[in-house]
C-alpha cells in the first residue's frame, strides 16, 4: 500500500512494524481517542477474490467478538478507498502491544544455549491455553498459531517475566481463505507449524491448534522446530510422513515425561493429540514436577487423563529423579550436533539426519532469567525395567 497520506480515516500511520505475504502491520494513532493502535492492512492481491469482502466482514465480526486478556482485541475493521488507489483497502484495528514476540524470545535464548525455566514454560502455556480453549469454546479456531503470532507484553510481567503472551491473528487464516493449496509459500509464511491435516487441504480444527502448540514447545526446549527444510514442500512432507527427532536427543536433560507430552501433541492423527490446550498444559506441569495451575480448572482433566501413560501422572517413578531447581550458571545444555540435524525419511524407512542451518532469526529481545533445564543424574533402572520402559516408549511413539 502507498502511505503518502500516512492516514487511514481517523488513524494516523506512524511506523510499519512488519510485513508478510498476506498483510502488513502498522503502529498508528487513533486521532479521536488519542491512543496507539496496531493496524493490519491486507494486501491488495488478496482482495481480488470475489468472495473476499463478504468473508472479511463475516469473519472480522467473529474475531472482534472474542474478549480475553490473552487475545489481542479487535476494535474496528473497514473496507475503504484511498485517493491514490482504485483498489479498496481492507484493514483491522487492534490493541497495540508493546514488546517483542515469542519468536524473538526463542531466538534470543537458543542463541545463548538456554531454554526457559520450568516455571516460565508452565506459566506461558497456562496463559496461552486459557486463551485458545476460550476461543475454541466460541467456535473460533486459530489455524496459524506460531511464535511470531504470540506477542509478549512487556508492560505486564506479573505472571510471566518474559511478558504476558497475547495471541494475534485469531481466525485470520480463515478470513483470508488460507490453505496449503491456495497460497504460495511466501503468502503462507512459515510452514513450520502447520498440522498434517492442514497440509492435506482439510480445514484446521481444535487439534490443529494443539499440534502447533506441540511444535512451539518442541522449539522452546530445543531451540529448533521439529521439521526444517529448504522448501515449504519439503517441510510439508515431513509433517505428513516423518517422525520428529526426539527432543531429548537435542536436549538430553529433558524429562522422559515431557518428551512424551511433546510427541503426543505432535501425533499425525488428530484424535491421538490432547483434547484441549488446558489438558496439554496440565500434562506439561506434571512432566516438569510442578503443580497444575488452578486457573486451568476442570478443563485440565479431560478424557486425556484416561489415555495418557500412567507415568505422566507420576513422571519420576521410572528411575528418574525429580527436577532440581533451575540453574543460573548458564551451562549450555543443547546438543549442537543434534540441534542442526534435520530428520528425513529414506526409501528404506529408517530415519537419518542431515546437516541443516540453525534456526533463522536475529535476537531482538531476551530474558536474562531464562535458564537451561539441568541435566538429570539418576541411577539407571535394572535391565528388566529398561526393557519395559523402551517397549512403552516405542508403543507411544
Amino acid at each position: 500500500m502507498s502511505t503518502n497520506s500516512q492516514r487511514l480515516g481517523k488513524y494516523e500511520l506512524l511506523e510499519r512494524l512488519g510485513q508478510g505475504g498476506m498483510a502488513e502491520v502498522w503502529k498508528a494513532r487513533d486521532t479521536l481517542l488519542q491512543r496507539y493502535v496496531a493496524i493490519k492492512i491486507l494486501h491488495a492481491n488478496l482482495q481480488e477474490d470475489p468472495n473476499f469482502i463478504t468473508r472479511f466482514e463475516r469473519e472480522a465480526q467473529l474475531i472482534a467478538s472474542l474478549h480475553h486478556p490473552n487475545i489481542v482485541q479487535i476494535h474496528d475493521f473497514q473496507i475503504t478507498r484511498i485517493p491514490e488507489s482504485t483498489t479498496p483497502i481492507a484493514y483491522m484495528v487492534m490493541d497495540y502491544i508493546e514488546g517483542g514476540t515469542l519468536d524473538e524470545y526463542i531466538a534470543s535464548t537458543s542463541a545463548r544455549g538456554k531454554i526457559p525455566s520450568p516455571t516460565q514454560i508452565v506459566h506461558l502455556f497456562t496463559s496461552m491455553s486459557l486463551a485458545i480453549d476460550y476461543a475454541h469454546q466460541q467456535g473460533m479456531i486459530h489455524r496459524d498459531i506460531k511464535p511470531a503470532n504470540i506477542l509478549l507484553d512487556k508492560n505486564n510481567t506479573t505472571r510471566n517475566p518474559m511478558g504476558e503472551p497475547i495471541l494475534t491473528d485469531f481466525g485470520v487464516a480463515k478470513l483470508l481463505g488460507v490453505t496449503s493449496s491456495t497460497l504460495s509459500a511466501s503468502q503462507l509464511g512459515t510452514p513450520l507449524y502447520v498440522s498434517p491435516e492442514q497440509v492435506r487441504g482439510y480445514p484446521g480444527n481444535e487439534r490443529s491448534d494443539i499440534y502447533a502448540l506441540g511444535v512451539i514447545l518442541y522449539e522452546m526446549v530445543t531451540g529448533v522446530p521439529p521439521f526444517r527444510g529448504d522448501t515449504a514442500v519439503n517441510v510439508f512432507t515431513q509433517h505428513l510422513n516423518v517422525t520428529p527427532t526426539s527432543p531429548a536427543l537435542i536436549n538430553p536433560s529433558l524429562p522422559t515425561a515431557l518428551t512424551l507430552v511433546i510427541l503426543k501433541a505432535l501425533a499425525k492423527d488428530p484424535n491421538e493429540r490432547f483434547a484441549s490446550a488446558a489438558s496439554m498444559t496440565a500434562a506439561i506441569a506434571e512432566a516438569l514436577n510442578m503443580p497444575v495451575p488452578e486457573s486451568l480448572g476442570q478443563a485440565a482433566y479431560s478424557q486425556d487423563e484416561a489415555n495418557m501413560p500412567t507415568y505422566l501422572h507420576s513422571p519420576w517413578q521410572l528411575g528418574t529423579a525429580p527436577l532440581p531447581p533451575s540453574s543460573t550458571s548458564g551451562v549450555d545444555v543443547i546438543n549442537r550436533a543434534a540441534l542442526h540435524a534435520t530428520p528425513s525419511a529414506p526409501s528404506g524407512g529408517a530415519q537419518v539426519y542431515q546437516v541443516a542451518p540453525p534456526r533463522d532469526g536475529t535476537a531482538k529481545t531476551g530474558d536474562p532469567q531464562a535458564t537451561p533445564l539441568p541435566a538429570m543424574h539418576s541411577p539407571s533402572p535394572p535391565p528388566s525395567q529398561q526393557r519395559r520402559r523402551w517397549r512403552t516408549l516405542y508403543g507411544v511413539v
